[in-house]
C-alpha cells in the first residue's frame, strides 16, 4: 500500500543580521534632483543652504514625484504659505521663485514634460523698509566688542560689515586684500572683495576711523601665534594667510578661518549684551543708508559702492532719504531749521 505523500511545508530562513544591514533604505529620488539642481548654479554656500530650504518646504507638504506635480498643488502649497503658516509675502514670493527656477531647470534638463509652476502668480512684494542702525547703537556696539575674549579682531569685523560687506564676504576676506588704491592722486585704503553674493565683487573705500580699525587690527594679528596671544614674535602675515581667525578651543591650533556661523555667533553675544535686534546684516543696511544721507551721494554712485544690482532690492535706502528729505522740508517750512 502507497503511503499518501507528506504536504508541502513553506521554510522561510531566517535573515542573517549582515544580510539585513546590507539592505539600504529605499533613496529619495526627489532630493536627488534638488542635489543636482544645486551643483548646477553658481551659488554661494549661504544660497544654496536657502534655496534647499526652499524646496524642502515643498518635500515636507507634498510626497508625491516631482513630474506629477499639478499646477493645483503648487497654487495649494501658496495658499498653505500663506493662510496656515502665515508667512509674510516676500517670504512665499522667495520660496515660490526658488520652486519655479527649480522647475524650470527640470523642464530644461528633460526630467519633466510640463511645469507646473507656469501661470502661478506670486504674491504681490512688500515695500522691504532699512534696518539702519542708529549712531548710539553702533556706539553701544563697539563698547560691548571691548568686554569680548578678541575685542580687536572683534572691532574689525563690525567695521567690516559697517561698511556694507555681507557676513559671508567678511569671512572670507584675506590679510592681502586689504589694499591701497590711488583714486586722483589719493592713497585710499580698501577692501578687496572677490567673492560675493551673485558676482558682486569689487572695491571697498574705508573711512578714515574704518583704516584706523583695521590698521590697529593688523598690528595685533602680527603679534599672535597659532591664534593664541603671545610676545613671541611671528613671521610676517601672507597676503593669502585668512583676514579673520577663529580662536575656539576647538580651532585655534589649526589657525582655522572665521566662518560666517562664527560671526553671527559674534552678532548673537552683541545682540544678548546689548538689547539691540543685531545680525550682520543690519551693518549693510547701515552703510546704504548713510552713503545717501550723511554724505549725500546719488542712488546709481551708492549703488556701486555697495554693488547693488538691482534697483529694487536698493529701493528701500531711496525711500529712507526720501522720507527724511521730507521731513527736512517741512521742519525748514514750518520754520523749525
Amino acid at each position: 500500500m502507497r503511503r499518501p505523500l507528506p504536504s508541502p511545508k513553506l521554510v522561510v530562513s531566517p535573515v542573517s543580521q549582515v544580510e539585513q544591514s546590507a539592505v539600504s533604505p529605499p533613496i529619495d529620488l526627489r532630493q536627488t534632483f534638488v542635489e543636482s539642481f544645486l551643483a548646477a548654479r553658481e551659488l554661494q554656500p549661504n544660497s544654496v543652504r536657502s534655496y534647499g530650504q526652499d524646496l524642502q518646504q515643498f518635500m515636507d507638504w507634498c510626497d508625491r514625484p516631482w513630474n506629477s506635480i499639478s499646477q493645483r498643488q503648487v497654487i495649494g502649497f501658496k495658499t498653505y504659505l500663506l493662510d496656515e503658516r502665515k508667512l509674510s509675502k516676500n517670504t512665499v514670493r522667495r520660496v515660490l521663485q526658488t520652486l519655479k527656477s527649480f522647475y524650470r531647470w527640470m523642464s530644461m534638463s528633460g526630467h519633466v514634460a510640463n511645469d507646473p509652476t507656469k501661470g502661478v502668480q506670486l504674491p504681490e512684494a512688500e515695500e522691504a523698509e532699512s534696518q539702519e542702525l542708529s549712531d548710539n547703537e553702533v556706539e553701544q556696539i563697539y563698547q560691548a566688542v571691548q568686554e569680548s575674549k578678541f575685542p580687536e579682531r572683534d572691532r574689525a569685523i563690525i567695521t567690516a560689515l559697517l561698511h556694507g560687506l555681507r557676513g559671508e564676504e567678511v569671512s572670507k576676506l584675506n590679510v592681502g586684500d586689504y589694499q591701497t588704491q590711488i583714486v586722483e592722486g589719493y592713497a585710499s585704503k580698501q577692501l578687496h572683495i572677490r567673492e560675493a553674493k551673485a558676482g558682486s565683487t569689487g572695491w571697498v573705500v574705508l573711512f578714515e576711523e574704518g583704516i584706523a580699525e583695521f590698521e590697529a587690527y593688523l598690528a595685533w594679528y602680527g603679534t599672535q601665534v597659532g591664534g593664541t596671544r603671545s610676545r613671541e614674535p611671528k613671521a610676517a602675515l601672507e597676503a593669502d594667510d585668512p583676514m579673520f581667525l577663529s580662536y575656539s578651543n576647538r580651532t585655534k591650533k589649526q589657525r582655522q578661518r572665521l566662518t560666517y556661523w562664527g560671526i553671527r555667533e559674534i552678532m548673537r553675544s552683541i545682540k544678548e549684551q546689548t538689547g539691540i535686534d543685531l545680525h550682520s546684516h543690519r551693518g549693510r543696511h547701515t552703510y546704504a543708508t548713510n552713503l545717501l544721507i550723511k554724505y549725500g551721494l546719488g542712488e546709481a554712485e551708492a549703488m556701486k559702492l555697495t554693488r547693488h544690482r538691482d534697483r529694487r532690492s536698493f529701493k528701500r535706502y531711496t525711500n529712507k532719504k526720501e522720507i527724511y528729505a521730507a521731513q527736512v522740508a517741512l521742519l525748514r517750512a514750518s520754520g523749525q531749521l
